[in-house]
């Protein structure tokens, strides 16, 4: 789980400290990592109901084919945004190493590098089918970024150890539009939902508790607690140590990196913290290295699972059985079908879009130097869907189910009381049959049918209130979601 969380947004971190303040970067993130942990665990929790061993496939089973190709959808823009970020962490990288080992300004220009790495790197590394030799990759990748950002931590530390006054410059709390910024690079740097349904599933069916001294091993100790996670089965029970452990570890080390970085350069700390450093520095220079080597697999690696889930798009009768998330260094959703998408698809179709993807994710790699805007397109429009939007839909849905089912319940067991009352004995004028209310109104046939429909459809038929916690978390959700997308939008239009 850690290592689907932690990934190249781990380098905008100290920026995104410096728009909130020391302590407001704290609580940003602590509050942030809290909610997300709650998502994976509704994840997991719909997972183990409708058997899906993808996000995908759980979407499709619980809100519909559409809502699950839009997803896709969403997974493959993300993914190519992911690919830029990539191409611009490549570019600030080897232009300062470039220049450092003293090379002509033509070979160290950052837009001739990017140019080179995707037409004559990454252009033939993504055309084959398969890349089975780079698939090792994403075992090394996370500790890489992880020794890269260690070794940025140590040199900040350093950097800020020798000012005279510690904290001089430095701010507790920063709120104001700037801060804005923040809040999208934060929620996309605790984004690893795509694995989660994949995740769940590979746990055995009893697995070993993370925080024993923490959580109870029996799934029925949780009834007595009203507003905690209510597990159906050990195996959610262990999931649910997995999500706390794993978030508690990958917030220690956002931490870390966010306030050594933020205290090394106050007022002045790039979106790509490895920019701020010298470039002549030794440490930080193996760092970049160590950095770019990792991306330089792992551009190939996201590009793959998202020509899969074009052609999950394009062909999606045929591909949408069981599209299934592969982890990624920089924490991107992916998609891996476990049955092949390509099939009935033409190679031609195929090789067209490698082409566009490659190309395109140069050009803005090229235009666009700036990995915090990036990000934060990338957390405030498609991760805030996958992480936000789509939890609370399939905790609304469930909510409208369980109520509509509970109600029809009552007025069928009435029901069947009142005509058990009549073959005994015998019809009685003035008898009336008492139906069960529908938010204090009286159940009339339009409220009964629309019931009727949302017992077998959910959400799909519409919108309905069900006085349920789920019902209500799920709104939340759907409004966190908005609320970010739109600060997102007006931060993006107004520009900087």
């Amino acid at each position: 789980m850690a290592n689907c969380t932690v990934g190249a947004g781990v380098l905008s971190l100290p920026f995104a400290f410096q728009a909130t303040g020391l302590v407001g970067g704290l609580l940003l993130c602590s509050v942030v990592a809290t909610i997300e942990g709650l998502t994976m665990y509704v994840l997991s929790k719909f997972a183990e109901r409708y058997r899906a061993h993808s996000y995908v496939e759980l979407v499709r089973r619980a809100l519909g084919r559409k809502l699950s190709l839009l997803l896709s959808g969403v997974l493959v823009v993300a993914m190519f945004g992911a690919c830029v970020a990539y191409l611009i962490i490549l570019g600030d990288n080897l232009s300062s190493l470039a220049a450092a080992a003293g090379l002509p300004a033509l070979l160290a220009n950052r837009q001739h590098i990017v140019g080179f790495l995707g037409l004559c790197v990454m252009l033939p590394m993504c055309l084959p089918k398969n890349l089975g030799a780079l698939a090792a990759m994403n075992q090394i990748a996370v500790l890489g970024f992880l020794v890269g950002a260690a070794m940025v931590s140590f040199r900040g530390l350093q950097i800020a150890l020798q000012r005279p006054d510690l904290m001089a410059g430095v701010r507790l709390f920063e709120l104001n539009y700037d801060s804005l910024f923040a809040i999208p690079i934060v929620v996309f740097g605790f984004n690893c939902h795509a694995m989660v349904v994949s995740i769940f599933q590979e746990l055995e069916p009893a697995p070993g508790l993370l925080l024993p001294a923490v959580l109870p091993s029996s799934p029925s100790a949780f009834r007595r607690y009203r507003y905690l996670p209510r597990p159906d089965s050990r195996k959610l029970v262990g999931m649910l140590g997995v999500i706390m452990s794993s978030t508690s570890l990958v917030l220690l080390a956002y931490a870390i990196v966010g306030i050594t970085g933020y205290l090394a350069f106050p007022g002045h700390v790039s979106s790509n913290i490895l920019v701020s450093f010298p470039q002549n520095d030794p440490l930080v220079q193996v760092a970049r290295g160590t950095i770019s080597l990792i991306i330089l697999g792992s551009y190939p690696l996201t590009h793959h699972p998202a020509r899969a889930g074009f052609q999950h798009l394009v062909r999606p009768r045929a591909a949408s059985a069981a599209a299934v998330a592969a982890p990624s260094p920089l924490s991107e959703p992916l998609l891996e079908p476990s049955q092949d998408p390509s099939v009935g698809v033409s190679p031609y179709v195929s090789i067209g879009f490698t082409l566009a993807f490659v190309l395109g994710s140069t050009a803005v790699a090229e235009v666009v130097t700036d990995l915090g805007f990036v990000l934060h397109l990338l957390g405030g429009l498609c991760i805030t869907f996958i992480i936000f939007f789509l939890p609370g839909l399939l905790l609304i849905n469930a909510a409208i189910l369980k109520y509509a089912r509970t109600v029809l319940s009552e007025v069928e067991s009435e029901a069947d009381a009142y005509a058990a009352a009549i073959d005994t004995d015998g019809p009685r004028e003035g008898v009336l049959i008492r139906m069960p209310s529908l938010n204090g109104r009286e159940l009339t046939q339009p409220l009964l049918t629309k019931l009727q429909t949302a017992r077998e459809k959910g959400i799909k038929k519409g919108l309905i209130y069900a006085p349920r916690l789920s019902w209500l978390f799920g709104i939340t959700l759907l409004i966190i979601s908005i609320l970010v997308a739109g600060v997102t939008l007006v931060t993006v239009i107004l520009g900087d």
